[in-house]
């Protein structure tokens, strides 16, 4: 099979950004062009224009979604920068937030990160004062994190007193796997959601945006905080990854602590 050539790439990139938002830089070509060279094999296409062209019009039933997925990256694991939190709970525990708080956990990858916090919340705060939607742009993402079936080792990552409330390990044939228990999954939701649409109607109390924002141009980074920011409550808390500062000296947050931000009063 021939390597991936110039115009190729710029049909790959140009359908990945209009898609996602999410621009492909040029050292990255030779990554892409190996995850796709999978997807090549097992659908028996000859070269990348079949495939492109099959990507264009939709012809191969479903491949659309494992592209996007091939495309988006997962890294992420439970209690990752576990640091935040630690102030999510002191932040809590000094706000004035009587009802159920809803948070959103954007761009959840597999849901890790989503579940982590579901974690934190459950233990702070109780059954049935929180709820928590995890959304992101991978279908194949938010298939695994509702399935909330984890490889074992991965629990390592998890505090001891938070993995003997809330983690169960397989039996049989998940023996190597393990889930988090009902009570917990039953006040997590996950839907697929594209940050460069608006979130709707729905208002959270927290929402956690966490190294995603680098894939983006500045332009279409912007466009996504303030789809964010408006789906912030008055007083809502926005934690972004540590590397992110995008949002300094934005004129509807202020910052609380390291990359993490409070929407002011809009009246």
């Amino acid at each position: 099979m021939k390597r991936m050539n110039d115009n190729q790439f710029g049909q790959i990139r140009r359908l990945v950004e209009s898609h996602t938002g999410i621009h492909l830089a040029n050292h990255k070509r030779t990554m892409i062009e190996s995850r796709l060279k999978i997807r090549l094999v097992k659908n028996g296409f000859n070269s990348f224009d079949e495939y492109i062209s099959a990507l264009l019009d939709r012809s191969t039933q479903g491949e659309f979604r494992h592209f996007i997925d091939k495309m988006t990256t997962h890294e992420t694991s439970f209690f990752r920068e576990d640091y935040q939190f630690e102030i999510l709970m002191d932040l809590l525990q000094k706000s004035s937030i009587s009802k159920p708080i809803k948070v959103w956990s954007a761009a959840c990858s597999t849901g890790e990160e989503a579940y982590t916090i579901a974690m934190v919340l459950q233990d702070m705060l109780g059954t049935g004062h929180w709820s928590l939607l995890g959304s992101d742009v991978s279908e194949l993402s938010i298939e695994k994190a509702k399935s909330c079936q984890y490889d074992l080792s991965l629990s390592e990552k998890i505090p001891s007193h938070y993995r003997r409330a809330y983690c169960l390990k397989g039996i049989g044939g998940y023996s190597d796997h393990f889930t988090l228990v009902k009570s917990l999954r039953d006040f997590c939701h996950f839907q697929t959601h594209n940050l460069l649409k608006p979130m709707g109607q729905s208002l959270f109390d927290v929402v956690f945006l966490r190294n995603i924002l680098i894939y983006f141009s500045w332009t279409t980074q912007k466009q996504i905080v303030n789809h964010v920011i408006t789906a912030l409550n008055d007083g809502g808390l926005l934690f972004l990854g540590h590397s992110e500062n995008i949002l300094r000296d934005h004129p509807s947050v202020e910052l609380v602590d390291n990359c993490i931000y409070r929407k002011v009063n809009s009246e």
